[in-house]
Order: C-alpha cells, then sequence, then structure tokens
C-alpha cells in the first residue's frame, strides 16, 4: 500500500513538473466583460453624457487612425536620435513621432559572450510603429505622434540624466495652427519615466492636451518561446492580474474598459508596464495582437488635472518592483505557491550577500529546508526501515492468501500493529514538502537574479541548462542510488517502475535551469546520507 502511495506521488509530481516546463499555464481569468466594463459602466451611472474626448476614443481604432478633418499632411521626412543616459539605461529617441527606438539596460547583457553588448528590450523590427508613439486629442481633434516630426533645442542630441527634473520636449507644428509637445521627464538612478502632451495655442498659452493615448509595440523573440515561462501583455485591475484569454487571442482588437493599476508587455526577466496617473478619471486601454509574433497595446484616458503616464522598463526584480507600488511585484508569477516561493528568494539574496554565489546560496538554502524537515524526513526513514524489516512476512502473507484479498488485508494490518508500522508514515512527510519544492522551482526558474549568474566551473547561467548535461546525469544516479536504497514492495511490476523513475526526472530535468537541478542535486546527496544513518541505526537496533 505504501509503495502504491509513494508511485503515486512520484508520477504526480513528474507529470505537473513537465506539464508546468513544457505547458506553463495563466490563472484562469475572468471575462473581459465582467472585468472591466463592469467597473465603467458603475462610474458611467454618475455622469448623463460621455465627454467629447471620450466620444472620439470610441471611434478611434487600435491602430490609432484619426478622423477625416483631424489627419495631418505633414510629409514623413527621417528624424534625428536623441541619447538619453542615466546609470540604469541608454534610451534611444527618434524625433519623428517621439518613438523609443532602443533602450540598452546597462547591468543586463544580451549573453554571456565577453564581448556581448547590453541588451535591447525594444524588439520592433521594420518601420515600427515603435514603442511610445501615440495621439493626443486638442480641442477634440485627435493627431497621431508618429507622423509628425518633432524639433529639439540643439543642446539635447544627448541627456545625462543627472537629477528629477531633467527632461526632453519635443515640439511640433501641427496643421490647426497649434504646437503639440511631447516631453519626456526622467529620473537619475531609476527605470521609470513620464510622458506627458501639452500644446501651444495660437495665443501662445500652454494647456494640457484633452485626451492621450500611448503605444508599446514588441515583436517576440525566438528565444522568448522557449523559456516556458509566460510571454505576452499583462495588467492589473482590481487586485488581480489580467491576461488575454485564449478567445482573446484570437481577436485582432481588444477593448478593456475601465480603471487599470498597469498594463504593458511581460517576459521571464524583464517588463515595460505603463502606469496611469493616480485616481485617474477613467483608463481606457486597447490591445491588439496583430500577428502571432507580434503585440501592439494602445493606452487612452481622459485628461485630469496630471495626464502623465509612467513607464516602466527594466528588470523584474520583486523589492525593486514592490518599492514602486501598485502591485508591480505581481508581474513576476510564481505560480500557486507564490506565499512560499517570495521568502525563498529573499533567503536566496540574503545568502548570496555574504557568499556572493547564487549557486552557494542555492546550496545553503537546501541545507535550510533539509534542517527545517529533518524531523519529517526522519519519520519517513524510520518508516521505510520498519516496512523493510517486515517485507519478508509480508510476501510469506502474500503467497498464503493470494486468493483471499480480504483476509490478506485483514493479516497484512495485523501484522502492522504488532510491529508498529504504520504503511503510510514514509508517504506523508513527502506529501507536507511538496509545496516547498513547487515553491522553490518556481522561484528559480523566474528569479532574474540567477540571470547569468555562474556558480562555477562550466556552469557559467544558473539559469540556463547545464551545457553539458553533467549535473542532471549526477543528480539521476542519486535519483537511482535513493531507489536502490528504499524498500520495495513484492510487486516486482511496482519495483520495476519506480526504477524508472530515475530515467523520467534525468530526461526532464536535461532541460532545467542548472541552479533547479543544483538544489534536487544537493537535496539528493542529503536525503542519501540520513537515510543511510537511519538504516545503519535501524540495523544496529
Amino acid at each position: 500500500m505504501e509503495k502504491r502511495t509513494i508511485l503515486a506521488i512520484v508520477l504526480s509530481l513528474g507529470v505537473l513538473l513537465g506539464f508546468q516546463y513544457f505547458f506553463p499555464t495563466a490563472p484562469q481569468q475572468k471575462p473581459v466583460s465582467e472585468r472591466f466594463v463592469s467597473p465603467l459602466s458603475e462610474r458611467g451611472k454618475n455622469r448623463a453624457e460621455p465627454s467629447p474626448a471620450e466620444e472620439n476614443f470610441d471611434r478611434n481604432q487600435v491602430s490609432g487612425t484619426q478622423n477625416q478633418s483631424s489627419q495631418t499632411t505633414i510629409p514623413v521626412e527621417k528624424g534625428e536620435t536623441v541619447i538619453v543616459q542615466n546609470p540604469l539605461y541608454r534610451a534611444e529617441i527618434e524625433t519623428l513621432g517621439g518613438q523609443l527606438k532602443n533602450f540598452y539596460l546597462k547591468e543586463y547583457r544580451t549573453d554571456l559572450a565577453a564581448d556581448s553588448p547590453d541588451l535591447n528590450l525594444i524588439t520592433v523590427s521594420g518601420q515600427g510603429p515603435y514603442p511610445l508613439s501615440g495621439a493626443a486629442s486638442i480641442k477634440g481633434q485627435w493627431y497621431q505622434d508618429s507622423r509628425l516630426l518633432f524639433e529639439i533645442p540643439e543642446d539635447s542630441r544627448e541627456l545625462e540624466v543627472t537629477s528629477s527634473d531633467n527632461s526632453l520636449q519635443l515640439k511640433a507644428q501641427l496643421p490647426s495652427g497649434e504646437i503639440l509637445i511631447k516631453e519626456f521627464i526622467f529620473q537619475p538612478e531609476s527605470y521609470v519615466f513620464e510622458v506627458d502632451y501639452s500644446y501651444i495655442d495660437q495665443d501662445g498659452m500652454i494647456h494640457k492636451a484633452d485626451a492621450v493615448k500611448l503605444n508599446w509595440s514588441h515583436v517576440n523573440k525566438p528565444d522568448e518561446k522557449k523559456q516556458y515561462v509566460y510571454s505576452g501583455i499583462l495588467g492589473y485591475s482590481d487586485g488581480e492580474i489580467y491576461k488575454p484569454s485564449k478567445k482573446e487571442k484570437k481577436m485582432r482588437r481588444q477593448e478593456l474598459m475601465g480603471p487599470l493599476s498597469w498594463l504593458g508587455y511581460t517576459s521571464k526577466y524583464f517588463i515595460a508596464v505603463l502606469l496611469p496617473p493616480d485616481n485617474a478619471a477613467i483608463a481606457r486601454t486597447t490591445g491588439s495582437i496583430e500577428r502571432i509574433d507580434a503585440t501592439h497595446l494602445m493606452t487612452g484616458l481622459q485628461v485630469n488635472q496630471n495626464n502623465r503616464l509612467k513607464i516602466y522598463v527594466g528588470p523584474k526584480k520583486g523589492l525593486l518592483l514592490q518599492a514602486l507600488g501598485m502591485n508591480l511585484e505581481a508581474s513576476i508569477e510564481y505560480g500557486w505557491f507564490g506565499v512560499i516561493a517570495r521568502p525563498l528568494v529573499q533567503l536566496l539574496h540574503f545568502f548570496n550577500k555574504y557568499v556572493h554565489n547564487y549557486g552557494i546560496a542555492i546550496i545553503i538554502l537546501t541545507i535550510l529546508i533539509k534542517l527545517a524537515f529533518y524531523p519529517l524526513s526522519q519519520k519517513s526513514y524510520k518508516s521505510m526501515g520498519k516496512m523493510k524489516a517486515v517485507q519478508p512476512k509480508l510476501a510469506k502473507l502474500k503467497e498464503k492468501f493470494k486468493d483471499d484479498k480480504s483476509r490478506l488485508n485483514k493479516e497484512m494490518m495485523d501484522l502492522y500493529r504488532t510491529h508498529k508500522v504504520n504503511p503510510f508514515g514514509g508517504c506523508l512527510p513527502i506529501v507536507v514538502q511538496i509545496p516547498v519544492f513547487f515553491a522553490l522551482y518556481r522561484a528559480l526558474m523566474v528569479a532574474i537574479e540567477l540571470r547569468h549568474a555562474p556558480f562555477f566551473g562550466w556552469i557559467m547561467d544558473l539559469s540556463a541548462k547545464d551545457p553539458y548535461y553533467i549535473t542532471p546525469l549526477i543528480m539521476g544516479a542519486t535519483m537511482f542510488l535513493q531507489q536502490k536504497m528504499t524498500p520495495t514492495s513484492g510487486d516486482a511490476m511496482q519495483a520495476k517502475m519506480m526504477l524508472f523513475m530515475p530515467i523520467i526526472f534525468t530526461f526532464m530535468f536535461l532541460n532545467f535551469p542548472a541552479g533547479l537541478v543544483l538544489y534536487w542535486l544537493v537535496n539528493n546527496v542529503l536525503s542519501i546520507g540520513q537515510q543511510y544513518m537511519v538504516m545503519r541505526q535501524t540495523a544496529t537496533s
């Protein structure tokens, strides 16, 4: 009975691991109409009519097409590139449209090569649209800035951000006579910056735009599809994460209506997210998946006293996102056991401060977890030892009462009571540890701190697979040794199936992150040592 239970647990563990690895799933989302239209409808009860800006927004498609009366006739010209830098990033903004052409993270490289360039989070190819192109409503007319050639002061070709008031102002003449101002406001030690739209009327007075929309475009890289972690549109509203449903993904256009904390594009380790102003009247958001490999977002909002849109473009580091507020840390998807995974990641950071090696930090964390579960593991191994002692008697009972199942079960229960053996004693402690394992599995899978983090020797990236498959093979050998040490039942078929588990796990772990394989390997070695000690004690007692 015990072996069947353990077999079921191990098989379940393997199935869950494999399923999460090869088919990462997202939590079920409520329909768009429930989650976004309803809040808007409730707010709509307090207003007699929508504002002109809202009506114009409704008539514009995701692509930002304008009404015939508001289309510009400015010819498309080649713009200039403005370089903006702070200690964290190097941004390149094109004066044609005020678009973000490149955004290089100085602390992250593209790959492990010595001459690898800084990682660029802008992946749009061709003619765009590029991120942060948008549109502004001025006196009821919408103007696409991607069609405008902005002018900049002569001394603004390069901007080194040294204070929180550093900004870049782009100005463009509109056919109506007004001058559109698109302003970028940067911070010196932050991945957050702001975009603000205003205009100068013909009398020289500065006004806020009536309403604004902002675009973010992304083309999926081939390696993003192989990360086994969700990449795509991600948002947050009413305390819940939003992801497009399968039905929505088939649509060329989505309309998400209601107040949003944030919305953007996420990958395994990085996120570009648009943050509407605090207490914005209504945040109207539309998203469109034009092709399988491309994602386009357009956020729009009615202007109130503060119509600046904040943008965060950078790494998904828990403490960093948590400090920004707005529940941005929810973009790091730890899965079902996030409440356990988050403190485990914090422990990894703590250990790394002293050992300066995340591989060693994983080993220390593994030892700590093993010590925490030591009493349960000890109980499990002692139960296995007792089971091993009664195996010969069980075999005789099975042979004697092979044609009488009810009598066999009764005799087996009597045997367990006589020798004080709990047939479930060996598996229940394992069940308790499964949530911790899955939490750590997910934590190591998504923790950006492990990206390009070396261990030693040939393992130069704990977030990637072992390039020579050495650790998975050693891990499989330790599983096989542990399996041989574990008492088997009299069922030969079950015993053979259990011996196949190390092979299955080894094959599954070949492409797992080296950090996760390291955890499993160290845990196996510690378990073998503990099991050996218990077996010796059982043999001498």
